[in-house]
């Protein structure tokens, strides 16, 4: 039988739920929401079956897109992890994986595929800013933005940064502190600061088109 303690974190929980249910534009089942997570505009936000968020995680829909932000079944986010849609947006592919204290910068919109890895630390960006000018503030200059697009199975190392305008193929990896300032071909290898393409994965497909 369920000790005292047991029930009322149940009953706290199932609170909660309730709560983001009213409340989010869309929540499938078997989600888990950890306390203190913080989800703003709630009514752009849509969670798919079983998605998992830790605490401290902030998912801010600040967008007229609707939704702004969308977590397909079985995506975990971590603890801490900031997603921002900042009127663009961000879309997590079925069973893809925030480590812990990612960034998010949705502006140019941000595409996730399935089965995605993001290790902790890791920043995704889309947003810029001109410098052309110097006779005014650089935070006067018009802001610049691009898309990223993650397609499937892709892995990304700790303290990778994946800046705008970029897109990595399917099942590509992205080593541990790599700055990723150009697309990476399917199944590729890539790292250093900026990251090139050091190999490819044993066993890939010949040709991109067989990787489809």
């Amino acid at each position: 039988m369920p000790g005292p303690f047991s029930v009322i974190r149940r009953t706290l929980e199932g609170t909660r739920l309730t709560w983001y249910r009213a409340r989010l534009g869309a929540m499938g089942r078997g989600c888990h929401i950890d306390p203190g997570v913080s989800l703003q505009y709630p009514g752009r936000i849509r969670l798919g079956d079983a998605v998992g968020i830790g605490r401290h995680a902030t998912l801010r829909a600040n967008t007229d897109a609707n939704p702004g932000i969308t977590l397909g079944n079985g995506v975990n986010v971590n603890d801490s992890v900031v997603i921002n849609a900042n009127r663009g947006f961000v879309t997590l592919g079925d069973r893809s994986w925030l480590g812990p204290f990612c960034l998010v910068y949705g502006n140019g919109g941000v595409t996730v595929g399935r089965n995605v890895l993001v290790a902790g630390h890791t920043s995704i960006n889309t947003v810029s800013h001109s410098v052309e000018r110097c006779d005014i503030p650089i935070n006067d200059q018009p802001v610049l933005t691009g898309p990223v697009v993650i397609e499937d199975d892709v892995w990304i190392a700790l303290n990778a940064v994946i800046l705008q305008g970029v897109t990595l193929g399917r099942g590509c990896i992205v080593g541990a502190g790599a700055v990723v300032t150009k697309s990476i071909p399917p199944w590729s290898i890539a790292v250093g600061v900026p990251a090139r393409v050091v190999g490819r994965r044993k066993g890939a497909p010949e040709s991109p088109a067989e990787s489809v």
